[in-house]
């Protein structure tokens, strides 16, 4: 069974994990065995990449995925810690966000999680996908 988080609340329990908006890939030297040790476990395994679900809002809702991402951080500083001690690991917050086809398109991060994304050395990444 997978954790489906609902976007802003706390995460239910559920078969399937349809979409993700926001994930935190995680790579790095001696990842398996940190793996091992944290309470966290990732969704997919890719190569030497760990990805972990962490909103499951709409591709619209880019204030909720940035919410639940604070969210995840704030719960998860721990195991996320312990991920990232292997020197050379690297990690990234990926929102998906739908691309608005006319004018521009503005999106910025709030300092909370820019500050605490980065206290991790996590970084901060939007992909922008077709409506």
């Amino acid at each position: 069974m997978k954790v489906k988080l609902q976007c802003g609340k706390e995460p239910k329990i559920v078969r399937e994990v349809f979409s993700m908006s926001c994930v935190l890939r995680v790579s790095g030297p001696n990842l398996g065995v940190c793996l091992a040790s944290a309470s966290i476990k990732p969704f997919r395994m890719e190569s030497d990449a760990a990805h972990f679900m962490v909103s499951q809002c709409d591709f619209d809702d880019f204030p909720g995925q940035m919410q639940d991402a604070l969210a995840f951080l704030s719960t998860h500083t721990g195991d996320i810690a312990l991920l990232m001690q292997p020197s050379g690991s690297i990690a990234t917050l990926d929102f998906a966000i739908e691309a608005r086809g006319e004018g521009f398109q503005f999106l910025a991060f709030p300092a909370a999680l820019v500050q605490r994304a980065g206290a991790m050395g996590i970084g901060l990444e939007i992909s922008l996908y077709p409506a």
